[in-house]
């Protein structure tokens, strides 16, 4: 796709316009892809890379956990790398979709494995991540129970297993999440700056 070139051909820019269900402007898309270039001047970034760069919107806590699991779900092929189109992917579901869209991509975040159900281990794992990201001051206004991670996920299931197997799956997250305009709120938030 010559992602590393300064610009995107005109064919390829429009082609982007189609995969982002027109979300995005053609002059949106190249602003885009000159801000990821200076970020990532190869045209695409490694788990470290994303790490550093993540890590600056969140300098006051520790982001490494949770960029993790971000790199995770952007890197859709899983070679290790994200490239322009699969940060522009995320992009167009996570600040620019519709609610169902942020959920959706939020599970795939939650589903660590990728089996199609989220566990307490994995809630626990990314709550516990995002935990890490919050300064004091975070934590209280978000969280003004002071639970802890495992106190939170023990909620979001109670909330969301409606049928108890221990497990959510897509269809219980999307039900579950659009029951509690907090916990949507939180659930949809940009992940992308």
């Amino acid at each position: 796709m010559g992602q590393s070139e300064a610009k995107l051909d005109k064919k390829t820019v429009e082609e982007l316009v189609r995969l982002t269900d027109r979300r995005f402007t053609e002059q949106e898309i190249r602003d885009l892809h000159k801000d990821f270039l200076r970020d990532c001047p190869t045209g695409k970034v490694t788990l470290a890379g994303f790490k550093r760069v993540y890590g600056r919107y969140f300098p006051t806590g520790t982001a490494d956990e949770f960029s993790e699991h971000v790199f995770r779900t952007f890197d859709i092929n899983g070679d290790g790398v994200v490239d322009f189109r699969e940060f522009l992917m995320a992009a167009s579901a996570t600040s620019k979709g519709t609610a169902e869209d942020k959920l959706k991509w939020a599970f795939s975040m939650y589903d660590m494995d990728g089996d199609g159900c989220i566990t307490r281990a994995e809630m626990v794992e990314i709550l516990q991540s995002i935990h890490k990201m919050m300064t004091p001051q975070m934590r209280t206004a978000l969280l003004p129970d002071n639970s802890s991670p495992q106190e939170r996920a023990e909620e979001l299931f109670k909330l969301m297993d409606a049928n108890k197997d221990d497990e959510i799956n897509i269809n219980e997250f999307i039900r579950g999440a659009q029951q509690d305009k907090e916990l949507i709120a939180m659930l949809t938030q940009n992940v992308v700056q």
